[in-house]
């Protein structure tokens, strides 16, 4: 969700932006909000993914921790970033994060416990859970 500038008012140059540019900036938030609902979908897809890894590895008696998965899931991702010209560092912290969560789920699954974490939950129950650097299964 985003807010609307309001027209009429002026930025810092003191210029009020015209009626066209109000609503190409409009167009693009859009665009934005679109894309936004996109990646939610797939992180969601995501982590649902990452939760059948968990019961397959507690199914079958599989270790959370493959420590070859890590490396390889930041290298496609720096590699995404070098091709289009965007920060490793900003990927490497996305997937950070994404792995952390990832764990966590596995976690969760693995152990047997089947709820999600509210808000100002650590996630981790009492268990101990990897640091995103360690190297787990991230997907």
């Amino acid at each position: 969700m985003y807010f609307s500038v309001e027209e009429g008012k002026s930025d810092d140059s003191g210029k009020a932006p015209d009626a066209s540019a109000h609503q190409a900036l409009e167009d693009l938030r859009a665009e934005l909000d679109a894309v936004d609902a996109t990646l939610l979908d797939a992180l969601g897809r995501r982590l649902e993914v990452c939760r059948r890894i968990g019961e397959l590895k507690r199914r079958s008696d599989i270790a959370m921790m493959q420590p070859h998965r890590i490396g390889l899931v930041h290298e496609r991702a720096r590699r995404y970033a070098d091709s289009h010209s965007l920060s490793p560092a900003f990927f490497d912290a996305l997937y950070d994060l994404l792995i952390a969560e990832t764990c966590r789920l596995e976690e969760l699954v693995i152990n047997g416990e089947t709820g999600a974490s509210g808000p100002g939950d650590s996630g981790h129950n009492g268990h101990h859970r990897p640091h995103p650097s360690t190297n787990v299964e991230s997907s």
